[in-house]
């Protein structure tokens, strides 16, 4: 009998430290917080968009963009910035950035392009629980997809009837604005631009545990799941499913990713690329770890957008 009671109290205590563990994953990695492990390691090219988005985002600045402001369905105040464009136009871009970034910090590198070159109107949005948002949940794109489509919304409307949205994400950004394709996005969103996003939250969050965090106990992602639902009410993943939910997409995808991203594989832009069934296309950038794609293959990516965007977001041509 007492061999039983052993076993039994072995597994009670195996199953408390999962929980407990699991919880402490949940807070470490979808909580809001000032401090958390670096799980992408600098390949020595980091400087280069280090430097790129601090120009970019002086560059932005001094351009005075709007403080803006949402309130999202569940009651959090939502910040971000609008710049116009240069001249009247009817095109935006949401610029939709990735797992603990902000608008400005991610894409001030992109400003000269979107605001010079294309003479769009500029919509940078932070995500709930970063920057200067609201919130301390991070959804990782099962929440924040609907925000995205409400800061959309918000300014489709502002520009008029004939508005033409493009929502551009990256890393768990990409992961989102494919989940807003996902989900019936309105007519004015003519397509997305989605840049080393991942194919399932729970998929990557697990990768990136047992690569860069050396944890190979299923039971703790179970359990860090599990409150991730009890938390958001989502399913870490059904919801954060760009994958899963991929047969559902409305509008062209452009799918981007670093060749040598080490942190979301490019197996995962690929594999998604091939699953779509919307029109679409694809650009790898030899050379470029996560996020890095922009900055190491800058003239290929901007290249690839020009072309992009004539094509689904073409200039109207006064009779």
């Amino acid at each position: 009998m007492w061999i039983l009671y052993t076993l039994l109290g072995v597994i009670v205590f195996a199953a408390q430290f999962c929980i407990v563990a699991g919880y402490v994953a949940y807070v470490m990695s979808l909580t809001k917080r000032e401090k958390r492990p670096e799980l992408q390691k600098p390949d020595g090219k980091a400087d280069v968009r280090v430097d790129a988005n601090k120009a970019g985002q002086d560059y932005l600045f001094s351009l005075e963009p709007e403080d803006v402001s949402m309130r999202s369905r569940d009651g959090l105040e939502l910040k971000g910035y609008f710049l116009p464009a240069a001249k009247p136009s009817n095109k935006l871009v949401v610029l939709v950035h990735g797992y603990t970034c902000t608008g400005p910090r991610e894409f001030g590198g992109f400003i000269r392009f979107y605001h010079d070159e294309m003479n769009y109107n500029i919509l940078l949005p932070d995500h709930r629980a970063h920057g200067r948002s609201g919130g301390k949940r991070i959804g990782f794109s099962a929440l924040e997809w609907r925000d995205i489509l409400d800061w959309a919304d918000i300014y489709a409307k502002r520009l008029g009837p004939d508005a033409e949205v493009v929502l551009h994400g990256t890393s768990m950004g990409g992961a989102t604005v494919m989940n807003c394709n996902a989900h019936n996005p309105p007519d004015y969103v003519k397509c997305v631009v989605e840049d080393c996003g991942y194919t399932n939250g729970y998929e990557m969050m697990w990768l990136a545990a047992r690569r860069d965090l050396k944890l190979k106990i299923p039971p703790v992602m179970w359990a860090m799941a599990m409150w991730y639902r009890l938390f958001t009410g989502k399913s870490l993943r059904k919801d954060a499913d760009p994958y899963g939910n991929i047969d559902k997409f409305k509008v062209p995808t452009l799918f981007i990713h670093g060749a040598d991203d080490p942190f979301v594989p490019p197996e995962m832009g690929e594999r998604c690329y091939k699953a779509a069934t919307v029109p679409k296309d694809l650009l790898l950038i030899p050379g470029a770890a996560h996020a890095m794609a922009y900055y190491i293959g800058k003239e290929a990516y901007e290249a690839k957008l020009r072309e992009w965007y004539a094509k689904w977001m073409p200039e109207r041509v006064e009779a």
